[in-house]
């Protein structure tokens, strides 16, 4: 009880602080992730797994769907393997890009488990990051034939210049370096008051050591 009166004192003390400080940090962050970050854009383009085997209603719902299930997670990663990103490069006569974080800047997700696959492309230019995601897409349909022996890849939409960046993202880090800076704020001048063991006035001797205060001295300025 005796430490959430502390806790509730200092709050009310160092209220001005407490709240400017990490306005101050947040806008700082804010406005360093605008200067600082340079935009990054991502473009995607859709592929679809085309099931080229008739079989019944009963086999869709257990064998053919375990076999498309790792039919997606295989073509995932093929979508990144060096033979893919490499020839990506070539075509587009991009030289200032290894294959190594071209593939790291490239993201494939299915849609709802289902045989459609999002290919997404970062860079820092918005018109490269789309030409890079249907290049990419286009190879891949081109390799997957001669990798697989099946024509079975066809690209559904095709990237298109996104119109905005997606990092960086200066209200988020604003917002994280806000609440981090606050509870720092509120440790720092928690843990000062609990080694500051100093009795500053009235109010600290009736807190810390309860007891009634029965009279003040004041002081005088005697010249």
């Amino acid at each position: 009880m005796v430490e959430l009166k502390q806790f509730l004192i200092m709050v009310r003390k160092k209220l001005m602080f407490i709240i400017l400080i990490p306005i101050i940090a947040a806008f700082i962050i804010g406005l360093a992730s605008v200067l600082f970050i340079p935009p990054v854009y991502e473009a995607s383009t859709t592929l679809y797994i085309i099931n080229q085997n008739a079989v019944s209603e009963e086999d869709v719902t257990y064998n053919e769907l375990l076999k498309n299930q790792q039919l997606v997670k295989d073509y995932r990663e093929l979508i990144k393997s060096k033979l893919i990103v490499k020839t990506a490069l070539e075509e587009l006569e991009i030289t200032d890009m290894s294959p190594e974080r071209l593939a790291a800047n490239i993201t494939v997700d299915s849609k709802n488990d289902t045989r459609i696959l999002e290919v997404k492309v970062r860079d820092t230019s918005p018109e490269r990051s789309m030409q890079l995601s249907n290049k990419i897409c286009e190879v891949f349909v081109r390799e997957s034939v001669n990798i697989t022996k099946t024509a079975n890849v066809s690209i559904v939409d095709a990237a298109e210049v996104p119109k905005g960046p997606v990092e960086p993202k200066p209200m988020f880090y604003a917002l994280v370096a806000f609440l981090v800076s606050l509870c720092a704020t509120i440790g720092a001048f928690y843990l000062f008051e609990l080694l500051n063991e100093t009795i500053k006035n009235s109010e600290d001797v009736a807190t810390y050591l309860e007891l009634n205060v029965l009279g003040t001295i004041p002081l005088f300025n005697i010249n």
